[in-house]
Formats: structure tokens, sequence, C-alpha cells
């Protein structure tokens, strides 16, 4: 079984290029994929500059970890890291500065454990199950400090697209839902047809080319004597598939990793970035953008009707070329697109197509899991977050008896408040925020033993939670 998935794993990508360009008429051409890198950053990018490490940034990273559970195959956990750093600071920040000083990251910490994660559907079905990648907590520290050497370089000569919202400075996913729900209610505004697409990449960290991928890099300014680190740190790869239950473990063979960067690690994922970086300005002229690494949106406006399927379909063949140059797709399945307008209803009745096949036409659509209906009213997104809300208060009211007032409030901000907060900003001023409301001064009731009629304006600062949906913003 372990085997079996171990394989699925492995060549599942294969399946996906045979399936998708077997019929393409000529083969990815690299330097076709490079003239996007080249039109989008026309002067030259320095070098950049890997500096050596000191013990108190190999401390710091160890210490930025998270506690987990998890463990690569090595067996060692996170904490045991945490724990033990002062004496092992120096080795540790010795062997950091000679990965950087010979370009090559150490093979041992190559090795992965995978772990199938059942997503929906048939659970015998092994396609129904994504993998899950643990690598060993040393791996987590050499990639962290590639990591802040790559960020720094890629912030200092300006590379990343503005569009591109992950991993920026003071930048975070709200700001990049902000920006997007405020291209839409723009348009809105200036009377203007508004679509959006957002499309989802299939598997886009496993059909990463990495021989593209590395020459995009080279063009970036990471090049010199940082170069050689990336591909080594990229080849000759391997994993193995564990599958647990109640009495024992089971392994596969291990099995080189022929595509793909790691997923689990945010070196992977600032790869690609990396790889995606010269999309936004693909379509520029056509369309708004919103990327949050490889979550990436459209917001297609215009007047005239004609001219705005136009717009539709030139976007929509930019992007086609664009993905067969990076030897990428669409995973239609998951790409929707959803018709904006106000409260009365536009008749008009777009259709969308990729490679011959319709791109499915949604009433709402998910970003960075906020839901956004066709009038923005937001509405849905507070119907799929009061169900919620409503089992945390139920679990706060249980437990209530067993706990003190301090750990209610921990429960409260972890299990309630972490719900509640995220997103929305966005919804405060929505007519159906006063559900959400409800069910917080409910929550906060119970949590300070209450009653139904007492006011909660003292409650709020009791347990010093805003009063207001919009004061936790401020």
């Amino acid at each position: 079984m372990a085997n079996t998935f171990n394989t699925y794993f492995s060549m599942v990508v294969q399946h996906i290029h045979t399936e998708k360009f077997k019929n393409s008429n000529s083969g990815v051409s690299e330097n076709n994929s490079l003239n996007y890198s080249y039109n989008v950053f026309k002067q030259l990018i320095p070098s950049i500059k890997l500096k050596f490490v000191s013990p108190k940034e190999t401390e710091d990273v160890v210490s930025s970890l998270k506690m987990k559970d998890s463990h690569g195959f090595d067996g060692i956990y996170t904490k045991i890291l945490k724990l033990s750093i002062p004496y092992i600071s120096s080795p540790l920040t010795y062997i950091c500065n000679l990965m950087i000083s010979t370009d090559i990251f150490p093979t041992r910490l190559k090795f992965s454990e995978i772990k199938p994660l059942y997503k929906k559907g048939e659970m015998a079905n092994i396609y129904n199950c994504r993998p899950i990648s643990l690598l060993t907590s040393f791996s987590k520290i050499l990639e962290k400090i590639v990591f802040t050497r790559l960020i720094h370089h890629l912030n200092y000569s300006n590379i990343l697209a503005d569009e591109q919202f992950g991993f920026r400075a003071k930048s975070y996913m709200d700001l990049a839902s902000y920006k997007l729900i405020n291209d839409i209610l723009t348009s809105l505004n200036n009377k203007l047809i508004v679509e959006g697409v957002l499309c989802d990449l299939q598997k886009a960290s496993d059909c990463v080319d990495h021989d593209l991928l590395l020459s995009k890099m080279h063009w970036y300014g990471i090049s010199g004597k940082g170069y050689n680190l990336i591909p080594s740190y990229l080849k000759n790869r391997y994993q193995r598939v564990i599958i647990a239950n109640k009495s024992r473990q089971y392994y596969s063979e291990w099995e080189p990793i022929r595509y793909d960067i790691p997923q689990g690690p945010i070196l992977g994922l600032l790869f690609l970035i990396l790889c995606i970086n010269d999309l936004p300005k693909t379509m520029a002229i056509l369309a708004n953008r919103v990327l949050f690494v490889d979550d990436t949106s459209m917001i297609i406006t215009k007047s005239d009707p004609m001219e705005f399927t136009n717009t539709i379909n030139r976007n929509i063949i930019k992007i086609n070329k664009w993905f067969k140059s990076n030897s990428l797709s669409l995973n239609i399945d998951k790409t929707h697109f959803l018709q904006f307008h106000m409260k009365i209803i536009q008749n008009d009745d777009f259709q969308i197509s990729y490679e011959n096949k319709q791109i499915t036409k949604a009433q709402t659509i998910k970003f960075l899991r906020i839901t956004i209906d066709s009038n923005s009213s937001c509405k849905q997104h507070i119907d799929d977050i009061i169900p919620k809300l409503s089992k945390a208060c139920f679990a706060i009211r249980s437990i209530k008896p067993f706990m003190s007032l301090e750990v209610m409030r921990l429960i409260y901000f972890s299990y309630f408040y972490s719900v509640l907060s995220y997103g929305i900003i966005f919804c405060d001023n929505s007519i159906h925020s006063k559900y959400i409301f409800k069910i917080k001064k409910r929550t906060i009731r119970v949590i300070t033993n209450s009653g139904i009629r007492d006011s909660c304006q003292d409650l709020f600062k009791k347990t010093a939670d805003p009063a207001s949906l919009y004061s936790q913003y401020i």
C-alpha cells in the first residue's frame, strides 16, 4: 500500500504533462519562457551576495520554529532543537556557513517522508489523497537561512511583482483580499461590467520545471557564488510514504523526486512565486491582478459588452500561451468565473472557454478563505462562518464549569475569535453582520457567567475583547 502511494505521488506530474501537452505541436521552449521575464525586467539586476551566518542568527531561526509533534525521518522534534540550541548553536552555525561557502545543500537533509491526506470523495480511491511532506527539523533551519538571504535580495532589487502579496513586507492575506474586493466595488461604482476569474493551477508546485526555474532565478540576479546552491537543493531529492495505524507504521521504499519543488517549507513556496513572477505583467493591460503565492485572480472590467467579451478572450489566449511556455496548466474543474453586479441583476450571459472547455460560472467564489458572492454583500461569507462560531460557542459552554476565566479567555481567542476576526473587516458594514455579533455576545455571556439580559459593554472589557466588529482593526 505504501509503495503504491509513493509510486502515484512520484509519477502524477509526469501523467499531467503527458495528458496536457500530448496534442501540442511543439515542446516547451526555455527561451520562449524566459522572454516573459526579459520583457518585465529589461535592466540588469545585480548578483546576490550570500552573507555568512552568526551563532545569534542561528539561535533566532531555531527560536522562530513552531512547536510541532511532526518530525522527519530522523525522528527529531523541533522541541528538542529548541531545548538544545544553547549547546549546538556553534556546530550548527558551522554547517550553515559550510553550506554557503561550498554551495552544497546537505544530502541527508533532502529526504522527506510523505503522509497521504484524504481530501474528499471515495476514500478507497488513491486519487482523492494529497501528499503532506514532512522534512527534518535541521532542513528547516538551513532553508530559512537561505530564504532570508533570497527574500532580502528580491526586495532590495524590487523583483517581486506588485500584484504578488505572498512573502511581502507589510503584506498579508487581508491586504490581498482588500485589493480584490476594492477593485470590484470601484468598477461597479463606475457602472462598468465586472467579471472575476479565479484560477487554480493544476499541481503548481509539482509541475515546476527545474531548469526553467533556475534560468529565471539567474535572470533575477541569483547568480554567481550563491547560484549553485539552488540546484544542489532541488536535485537528487528522495521521498518515501508512511502509513500508520493504531498498531504499527508501514514505510515504502525511497523514491527519487523527478519533478516538483518541496511544498512544505517556505523556500519551496518562494521558488513557486519566482516561477510565476512574470505572469501578472502578461495580462497587465487587460485585467486587474491579485496573487497570493499561486492563488491567482483576474478582474476584467469594460463598459461595452462586445469589448468586454473580446477582452476576456484575449486574456485567456495570453494566459494559455504563458502556461504552456512555463509547463503549467489550469485546473479547469477548480477554476471559476463570476459576474459581479449591484442589487439589480444584469442579464448579460458571458461564457468563457479554455482549450475548448467551458470554465464554470459560479454564484460565489472563495479567495484566500473569504467567500465572495456576485453582489459583494458578504452574506455568503457570514453564512459560512456562523456554523463554525456556533460550534465554538457550544464547546465553550460545555467546558465552562471546569475552567477558570483566564483559561476561558485563551480558549475564546484561539477557537472563537480566530474564526470571527478573519476577513470580517470587509463585512462590518453588512446588514448580515448583526447575526455574528449576536453569537459573539452570547459567547461572552457564557464565559463571564452572565445573564441573557446583562449588558455586554462591561463584559467585553472584562474579557479584553473589542466590542464592535469594526474596532478589531483599530
